[in-house]
């Protein structure tokens, strides 16, 4: 469905890794399981994470050959995700249905990130709690990963007001040594955010 996303990840090798994202995993594991969304979910490795950890995982992205990879991943840890390939506006979020949402390097332009983040509040559990980690603006100046367009890349001030109904648990600028496959290696520039829904 996307060229772009099908060409980046038809190759052996998971062009992201096969661990977690670390900021993802380090939180999710203070969570008690239940059912989580993964939106934009790639190869598989935070979806499969969140599964050998107990979770129901519904993912979903644009490229038909990540859902296979993830698939296999899956399979290769004995656990089962729900997968689902379409664009973001034709995925079935249901309202009030999980109890965290993930957001892991998942950049759009202004009105895809707009509604993207009001879905997902919308899909959480009163007490639900979504975790983000994505490139801050200030990644521009460096190589090592991320959208080459600022509209694309985050702030303070953009999170802060698309998340202004969650209860802000943390949003904090980080510089940090990527080590995630080929294509997140060196120093970053990333935005992290924790909400939960009153």
């Amino acid at each position: 469905m996307n060229p772009f996303w099908d060409k980046r990840y038809n190759t052996r090798n998971y062009v992201y890794g096969k661990e977690p994202n670390s900021f993802f995993s380090s939180q999710l594991n203070g969570i008690a399981p239940g059912k989580i969304l993964l939106p934009g979910e790639g190869e598989g490795r935070n979806a499969v994470f969140a599964a050998i950890k107990g979770w129901s995982v519904d993912a979903f992205d644009q490229s038909g050959i990540a859902k296979e990879k993830a698939l296999a991943l899956a399979s290769e840890n004995g656990v089962q995700i729900g997968y689902k390939v379409c664009q973001l506006e034709d995925f079935p979020f249901i309202s009030d249905y999980y109890d965290c949402a993930g957001l892991i390097y998942f950049h759009a332009d202004d009105p895809g990130r707009k509604f993207l983040h009001r879905k997902v509040y919308e899909s959480l559990k009163p007490g639900g709690i979504l975790i983000l980690e994505a490139f801050h603006k200030e990644q521009l100046s460096n190589n090592t990963g991320g959208p080459k367009s600022p509209e694309m890349l985050f702030d303070e001030e953009t999170l802060a007001s698309d998340f202004n109904l969650f209860i802000n648990l943390l949003l904090e600028k980080q510089e940090i040594l990527l080590n995630e496959g080929s294509f997140h290696q060196g120093e970053a520039s990333v935005i992290r955010f924790v909400g939960k829904k009153p």
